[in-house]
């Protein structure tokens, strides 16, 4: 009785379901005849990921697709037709280096349309007969318009055609770049050049950098004239009548972001500069106002006990360059404006440009500016500030070399300082001219074939 009850006891225990699972798993086949290669396999996820990685780019060029839609059925494709030489203008800063080409060019009676986002664009009260300007708005909608611009030359001073947000029309027969800055290129964003029929450069530095690029990644060879830096003839200019630099004045203008003078060293500097009897001029970077506002306030507060220091948040730094016999900055590119056209030294703080995600991250060499930062006065690398009030002395010295070590370094790597615009000018009149003879040469035998059928 106590063993059925047991037997009972243990038949109510034991579930049959647990017990098909088990029987289930032990007449389960020990081998599976199941395989997939590794070739196969990464078959498969090489779809997998470009399906993702598809999807993800339709999304993302689906609203510039959108806009390039409206933009034809609005019929403002026809706003687009400029005239056979073009210019674009992301903003009114530009005007300093696209004014002395446009004014070349108007004394050679050649016409151009000015494309701008900027509406207070100084082009528009400019004067120049031989100039159409036009406003084409802003960021996306500037950029949609561009897709759809006609025109036999294009020029602009922004990098990345094809590769950011403008990318090349079909109406458009060459893209021309007018390089703004006298420095080498490695501090621009990566692929900035390479998809342009023709890099206009200031100096030597610049075109042995693209050739670089050229044969690293195998891109088509660009024209690669040597002409000048236009918005350092309107400067040349207005330094003629400039007075004559105040004693002991020092300017500290430095770049913006994490290699920025001031983000690095802090009030540190301008404090000693004073200290050592120096009238300092601090004039940051006017992007400092806008993403580093807790650096600057921070500056401000520091240095409120400072009677030696003014601030200079002037849109046109000109005024103040005239007036400082020296620069402190790191490698921001107003040294050179500051050194080529006053030829007055430089102190330059830091160790260099980041490569990460610009173009020295595939140059095969240094940017000529780091060689000649000597040249232009005196370089301290980080750690060392202790020795800038010694070298400012040094420098600015009487019997000191500085000003003839500049004038040569400038004659070296500078072409057509303070008339490039003219160098430019003749340049864009051979392309237009080129243009035109290059038509009728393909024109010519069609209409022979014709009149031979």
């Amino acid at each position: 009785m106590r063993a059925t009850k047991t037997k009972k006891n243990r038949f109510i225990v034991f579930r049959p379901l647990p017990v098909l699972c088990a029987a289930a798993l032990m007449l389960e086949p020990t081998v599976a005849h199941a395989y997939l290669d590794p070739g196969t396999g990464s078959m498969l996820l090489s779809v997998v990921v470009g399906l993702i990685s598809g999807a993800y780019f339709v999304v993302r060029k689906l609203p510039a697709a959108l806009r390039a839609l409206f933009f034809r059925l609005t019929g403002k494709t026809d706003q687009m037709k400029g005239s056979d030489l073009t210019f674009y203008a992301e903003s009114a800063a530009y005007w300093m280096t696209f004014k002395p080409i446009l004014e070349a060019l108007e004394k050679r009676g050649i016409k151009s349309t000015y494309l701008t986002s900027a509406e207070n664009d100084p082009v528009f009260s400019c004067g120049l007969s031989c100039v159409c300007p036009r406003y084409i708005g802003k960021s996306n909608s500037a950029y949609t318009a561009l897709g759809f611009l006609q025109s036999k030359v294009f020029v602009l001073t922004t990098p990345g055609i094809d590769v950011l947000q403008i990318r090349r029309s079909p109406g458009v027969k060459r893209y021309v770049h007018v390089v703004h800055a006298v420095g080498d290129i490695h501090t621009y964003k990566l692929f900035s050049f390479d998809y342009y029929d023709a890099v206009f450069c200031s100096g030597p530095a610049q075109a042995k950098s693209l050739r670089a690029l050229e044969k690293l990644r195998g891109t088509r060879p660009k024209d690669l004239p040597l002409l000048g830096c236009p918005y350092l003839d309107e400067l040349t200019r207005r330094a003629q009548n400039a007075p004559d630099p105040e004693p002991n004045t020092i300017i500290i203008a430095p770049t913006w972001g994490k290699n920025g003078l001031l983000t690095r060293t802090g009030s540190t500097i301008p404090r000693m500069l004073t200290e050592s009897g120096f009238h300092v001029i601090l004039r940051p970077h006017p992007q400092s106002f806008v993403s580093e506002i807790d650096l600057m306030q921070k500056l401000a507060q520091e240095l409120s006990d400072c009677t030696n220091i003014e601030w200079d948040r002037n849109p046109d730094g000109f005024a103040s360059l005239c007036r400082a016999k020296l620069m402190v900055s790191d490698i921001s590119g107003v040294i050179f404006d500051f050194a080529f056209v006053f030829l007055r030294p430089v102190v330059s703080v830091g160790s260099g440009p980041v490569k990460d995600g610009f173009e020295a991250w595939d140059i095969p060499h240094s940017a000529w500016e780091m060689s000649a930062l000597d040249e232009l006065g005196r370089r301290i690398l980080p750690g060392n500030e202790d020795k800038i009030c010694q070298a400012v002395k040094e420098l600015l010295a009487p019997e000191s070399t500085a000003r003839d070590k500049i004038l040569a370094l400038r004659n070296a790597n500078i072409v057509n300082f303070g008339n490039a615009a003219e160098a430019i000018a003749d340049a864009l009149a051979a392309e237009l001219t080129a243009d035109s003879t290059q038509s009728q040469k393909t024109l010519r035998p069609k209409q022979e074939s014709l009149q031979h059928a």
